[in-house]
């Protein structure tokens, strides 16, 4: 859905602000109450686009080997789904224009699972044409599954529905209603079925050294909520609360050893200070999943962009069952399209998140319009945003009122950017004891 701030009169050309909607890989549409564009595109003079596209198994799954198959129609079924937000991106360079909207305007932005598509769009070449900046909030990755990973989990796919691994082409055959179910079966997380480096459409990992190259042109934004992870953890905060900090910490240890675990902790600490249990698996879960991609991507990024990266950390704090989430994962979302009093369950109706609310709008909008989001529309409660660099590392702190900060990706953020490469997972284990195992 195409929304114009006035749409009597299509002569005008404004900028076009493209959502890709969040759900991991596997849920969510466009369509969705709290990203609803109507009032940040008639108060901020733009045009918004939102748009459903193929989710889960239906957009995501490598049917055939593209390294032994690269001709088969099937060499890119893993990344359909990234192809349907090309298609779509190709229909608002064709006809934004009718709704008063400049093809040659569009910024892509997104949050959680839009921003981890809008990060493989960024290594893809086929997408490049099509946008000219783009927004990542809290969903920054830097790797997705290497075809042998992807071949796993569709040959899972397969021993469910009872199919031969020599013929996975019938699966484009199977009846709906039983791939669905064995989907669901084989599934255990909104990013099990996800894009795939096919070497066709997708040659590069995302923020690769190529893939910042091929993308290295367009200024970008990417930043993360203070505490995503408190919305994941918080259902086991008493036993968090019971292990203490001490527990945690070794929890940590038997999930990647003492000496990475200890400098884990150092960096959390040093920025932080001292943390329970619950807020210190809050903090070490919020920078592995979404704080840590993010800084290496911004870092990769000073090294071989020629645009702008800016980073930002949303520090609001939502009053929400009784503040124990902190700033959590979400938060955000209707505070970008200043939906507050439609979207007030993680919100809360509060003076801070209408402030927020207001910067955002307005400063997500100066970026979509110029391609920098230093602006004074709102006066000196905007502070000046410099981009980032890998010396200094300056970070907006959106809260009420927002403030720059310098070198706040420090050690913790360094480990857990590394660790996200190597694709380490050690969030669950914070929720396991091991004198249990």
């Amino acid at each position: 859905a195409a929304q114009a701030a006035a749409a009597g009169d299509p002569a005008p050309s404004r900028p076009v602000l493209m959502w890709v909607h969040s759900g991991g890989y596997s849920d969510n549409s466009g369509s969705s109450p709290s990203i609803n564009g109507a009032r940040i595109a008639a108060e901020q003079d733009l045009v918004v686009v939102s748009f459903n596209h193929r989710l889960g198994v239906l957009g995501y799954t490598q049917v055939v080997d593209p390294v032994v198959f690269p001709d088969s129609p099937y060499a890119s079924s893993g990344n359909v789904g990234q192809l349907d937000i090309i298609a779509a991106l190709e229909w608002v360079r064709d006809n934004i224009a009718a709704f008063g909207g400049d093809p040659q305007q569009v910024t892509l932005a997104g949050q959680s699972g839009g921003a981890m598509k809008i990060s493989v769009l960024l290594a893809m070449p086929a997408a490049q044409p099509l946008f000219r900046a783009a927004l990542l909030q809290s969903g920054t990755t830097t790797r997705v599954a290497e075809p042998d990973e992807a071949l796993a989990v569709r040959d899972s796919l397969l021993t469910r529905l009872g199919l031969d691994r020599d013929e996975p082409e019938c699966l484009a055959t199977t009846d709906l209603a039983e791939l669905m179910r064995a989907y669901r079966d084989t599934s255990a997380g909104p990013t099990v079925f996800g894009p795939v480096r096919d070497g066709v459409t997708l040659p590069f990992q995302p923020f690769d050294d190529q893939a910042v190259a091929l993308s290295g042109d367009k200024p970008l934004i990417i930043g993360d909520m203070d505490t995503e992870a408190a919305l994941f953890l918080s259902r086991s905060r008493e036993d968090l609360l019971a292990a203490g900090a001490d527990g945690v910490a070794a929890r940590l240890a038997s999930a990647v050893g003492h000496e990475v675990a200890g400098r884990l902790l150092a960096g959390v600490r040093a920025r932080m200070g001292e943390l329970d249990g619950y807020e210190l698996a809050v903090q070490l879960s919020s920078d592995g999943w979404f704080a840590g991609p993010a800084h290496a991507a911004c870092l990769r990024r000073t090294r071989g962009a020629s645009a702008p990266t800016w980073r930002y950390r949303n520090a609001l704090r939502t009053p929400a069952e009784d503040g124990i989430l902190m700033s959590p994962h979400e938060l955000d979302v209707a505070l970008t399209f200043g939906n507050i009093e439609t979207a007030t369950g993680l919100n809360g109706d509060t003076p801070a998140a209408h402030e927020v609310s207001r910067l955002l709008r307005s400063t997500w909008a100066a970026f979509v319009r110029t391609g920098c989001p230093d602006n004074k529309i709102l006066g000196s409660s905007v502070p000046s945003w410099p981009a980032y660099a890998a010396e200094g590392r300056q970070v907006l702190v959106i809260d009420a009122p927002a403030h720059v900060e310098a070198n706040v990706d420090g050690e913790a953020l360094d480990v857990a950017a590394e660790l996200a490469q190597e694709h380490i997972d050690w969030f669950t284990a914070l929720l396991r004891d091991p004198a249990e195992d």
